[in-house]
């Protein structure tokens, strides 16, 4: 079918979702910023908030343009939704007062060096992308709209613990968020100290580390980071370890309460293989998050119905 000067094939399945995390494989430079032992959190205090930003994407249909020279250029329809979830340790937190500023949009992007392509197609926004289409969707998300989410969070809520999906974008610097990476793939800590991670008890953190930049971008802009990880539960091995990081601009000292605090907060709210294949990393509110943010997704039907119309119409 044509659709301006392209012919279209529309693809039912999915894209395979690139993670960003591949962040973690670049070399970076560590060194400790506290003695090489365990720490534990610090004990609780009443009226703690925390808060937890998280997108969700939904591939309607993968799909390819084909021009009059027979070059194709791979695409897909998506919808990502975006939000935040608070809750105040202590008290009850019901599910329609938790959620907050959800944003739910939806994109066509496109790889290559396309021309002619409207800046909007129905409910569609056009993105022409030279990357990896699934790793231009996950940008979206995260250096877009999770940042928009965390941004307007800090500024009209300031709650005391505000965690953001993966590695802190670069947009967030100025702000106290902290980036919660559930998948380690690179451990940023010496040889000669990682017995230190065989060691921790739930609970517990390891000393802080300062990393000088995780990859090109960072390194270019000067952008240096505090990380630590927390045992989250009694298992072994860097599945039951989550790391976290914080901008170095923050100060070591407003680093170190944001990780004691992270490390007693967070193993309160794992979740079991029962409740979340992805535990125990998956925390429960991130979960009860993400399930909110797929519901307003819309109607999966529907919205392939409507691409159908505009492609085929």
């Amino acid at each position: 079918m044509l659709w301006g000067r392209y012919r279209v094939s529309l693809k039912p399945w999915e894209l395979p979702d690139v993670d960003l995390l591949e962040y973690e494989e670049s070399e970076g430079l560590v060194d400790l910023a506290e003695e090489p032992k365990p720490y534990d959190g610090e004990p609780l205090q009443e009226g703690i908030t925390v808060a937890f930003v998280d997108g969700v994407r939904r591939t309607e249909y993968a799909m390819y343009l084909i021009d009059d020279n027979g070059s194709s250029y791979e695409g897909a329809f998506v919808s990502l939704g975006a939000g935040a979830v608070l809750i105040e340790l202590g008290k009850l937190n019901l599910v329609k007062e938790s959620m907050l500023h959800s944003i739910v949009k939806r994109y066509l992007v496109v790889r290559g060096d396309i021309e002619g392509m409207p800046a909007r197609s129905a409910e569609f926004e056009v993105r022409i992308t030279q990357e990896d289409v699934s790793k231009e969707i996950n940008r979206i998300m995260r250096e877009e709209l999770e940042v928009s989410v965390a941004r307007k969070l800090a500024q009209q809520v300031n709650p005391t613990l505000l965690i953001c999906d993966g590695t802190l974008s670069n947009r967030l610097r100025g702000t106290t968020c902290v980036g919660y990476i559930k998948t380690i793939k690179k451990l940023f800590i010496r040889r000669e100290e990682a017995n230190l991670l065989a060691h921790l008890k739930r609970g517990q953190r390891t000393p802080i580390i300062k990393l000088h930049y995780q990859h090109k971008q960072e390194q270019k802009e000067k952008v240096e980071k505090y990380t630590w990880y927390v045992k989250l539960t009694d298992a072994e091995g860097v599945g039951s370890l989550a790391r976290l990081e914080v901008f170095e601009n923050v100060g070591l000292s407003m680093a170190k309460r944001i990780a004691n605090m992270t490390a007693s907060i967070l193993p309160m709210l794992v979740s079991t293989a029962f409740q979340d294949k992805r535990s125990p990393q998956n925390l429960l509110p991130i979960k009860s998050l993400e399930n909110f943010l797929r519901r307003h997704l819309g109607s999966y039907s529907i919205v392939r119905r409507e691409i159908e119309r505009l492609i085929y119409a």
